[in-house]
């Protein structure tokens, strides 16, 4: 019984489209397979011509022609509608509901699915072609930009090109790219080159400086000279302690893991001895709170911690330092009972400062380990600046070429 069900429904699923190819044919042949609105015309035209015949029947034909003619003009009633119902289905239908699946997918953001096909050579066809170019320049798109997202700047979907104003945007930004990259190589190969040259021809420089003026010192015994020779070598110690910055702004890979919490405590002692009229609290956590960064940080917090009393007007200065260890970042704050600053955008002031100041440094140092540093008022109605530092082994790190101007010290 089954194996009789089964043929016969191969059967009728042969005879349907045998009669489906014999319907396109006749479009075919009649010229209506490239219209839509052709088709539309074609199918109603059919059904009006049906509808005309069944009400002129009754008047020219009688008796048994008359029955047989209206049997056969509702039987071509039913095949015109069934036709049309065909037509709709597969030329109207299928393909606008492939249409909606692909949209809604590509609007959840699925760019991997096959795009829709459509055999018919109408404008819905048409319109499935369009629609499938779209979802393709997409996917070249989202390629292009994963490449840009992982850096990849020879991919093969980079030197595609799309149509239209959007590719000639794409165009454009991939010029623009192009021109910034030479622009950060060539940033590049000149800091390596300052870098050579602080690291090395500097201070061979330096070393015979130092030589001479330990000659000259050896040799003389006049106040005024010696007066001059050690204001001399401090100015070639500076040169060194510039080279050191320099040096370490520049150095590929400079940025490892160091202590902050060793570097304030040293810093702490160090102005307590410097400034013993000043008063300095602090509250640092026992243990390591280890950060991206290198020794550049100790110029950062020498600054933050000896600016907070060299430029207080107090009778006591006096400066907090506070360390607070958080999931995923390092939070220093440092605070004086100075006399403030009136600062609004603490990004616009940072910039506003000239190179190579002490809060110039603190600023491009702090960029340069991906960390930020804003400014504000204290409790005590002085100036508080709070630094944050991503916590060594923690996703976040220093952002990948960001070159800065190199700062010099006061």
């Amino acid at each position: 019984m089954t194996q009789t069900h089964s043929g016969t429904s191969g059967v009728l699923h042969r005879l349907r489209r045998r009669y489906e190819s014999f319907i396109w044919w006749t479009m075919d042949a009649v010229g209506v397979t490239g219209s839509v609105r052709a088709k539309v015309l074609m199918a109603v035209g059919i059904q009006f011509a049906v509808s005309v015949a069944q009400v002129a029947v009754p008047f020219y034909l009688s008796g048994t022609v008359r029955a047989a003619t209206s049997a056969v003009l509702l039987l071509g009633a039913g095949l015109a509608l069934a036709n049309t119902v065909l037509v709709v289905e597969r030329d109207f239908v299928e393909p606008v509901t492939d249409l909606r699946a692909a949209a809604t997918r590509i609007a959840e953001g699925d760019l991997d699915g096959d795009p829709p096909t459509a055999s018919q050579r109408d404008e819905i066809g048409e319109l499935v072609e369009g629609f499938a170019a779209m979802q393709n320049h997409l996917a070249v798109v989202a390629e292009q930009a994963e490449a840009l997202a992982d850096h990849d700047f020879d991919a093969p979907a980079l030197e595609e090109t799309l149509p239209g104003r959007f590719g000639a945007s794409l165009r454009r930004m991939t010029a623009s790219l192009d021109r910034h990259i030479d622009r950060i190589e060539a940033d590049r190969e000149r800091s390596t080159l300052l870098n050579y040259l602080v690291s090395h021809d500097i201070p061979n420089v330096v070393n015979v400086l130092r030589g001479r003026l330990d000659l000259a010192r050896r040799r003389t015994r006049d106040p005024e000279v010696e007066e001059h020779l050690e204001i001399a070598g401090q100015q070639v110690a500076e040169i060194q302690d510039v080279c050191g910055v320099v040096g370490k702004l520049t150095r590929d890979g400079g940025s490892s893991s160091i202590d902050v919490a060793d570097i304030l405590r040293d810093e702490v002692s160090r102005v307590e001895g410097t400034f013993p009229d000043a008063r300095v609290d602090a509250d640092i956590p026992d243990g390591q709170c280890s950060v991206h960064g290198n020794e550049l940080l100790n110029s950062v917090f020498r600054n933050l911690v000896t600016n907070g009393i060299e430029h207080n007007d107090s009778a006591t200065p006096e400066v907090s330092v506070d360390v607070t260890r958080e999931d995923e970042a390092v939070v220093v704050r440092v605070a004086d009972n100075g006399p403030g600053l009136d600062v609004e955008d603490s990004e616009a002031f940072f910039e506003s400062r000239s190179v190579g100041t002490g809060l110039n440094i603190v600023h491009t140092a702090v960029r340069t380990f991906g960390g930020t540093v804003t400014v504000g008022e204290s409790d005590a109605g002085g100036t508080e600046f709070v630094v944050e530092l991503a916590r060594h082994g923690e996703t976040a790190k220093p952002p990948e070429g960001d070159r800065v101007p190199v700062p010099q010290t006061d």
